[in-house]
């Protein structure tokens, strides 16, 4: 079995770059679990447009919107959000 992929819609990946040093760091380490366990337990569920099952990960202070495509390995990452807690 070839290794898994992680690919970013074109949002995903202008949001990525909108980020400053340590956060493209935080993000390129979430990445990396995922693509090593792309079949962990997500936050959450959700479903696209189309009906696609869709992951969720809350790691904090990102939640990643992402869903499997198997047939080629791939992890695609559709949407980044960058929550900020309040106390």
């Amino acid at each position: 079995m070839q290794p898994w992929k992680v690919v970013l819609d074109e949002d995903a990946f202008h949001f990525f770059l909108a980020r400053r040093g340590n956060e493209r760091g935080r993000l390129i380490t979430i990445f990396n679990q995922l693509r090593n366990d792309p079949y962990q337990k997500t936050s959450y569920t959700a479903k696209d447009a189309t009906g696609r099952d869709l992951g969720v990960l809350a790691a904090q202070p990102f939640l990643i919107t992402f869903w499997l495509d198997a047939a080629v390995t791939e992890i695609r990452i559709v949407n980044i959000q960058k929550v900020n807690l309040a106390n």
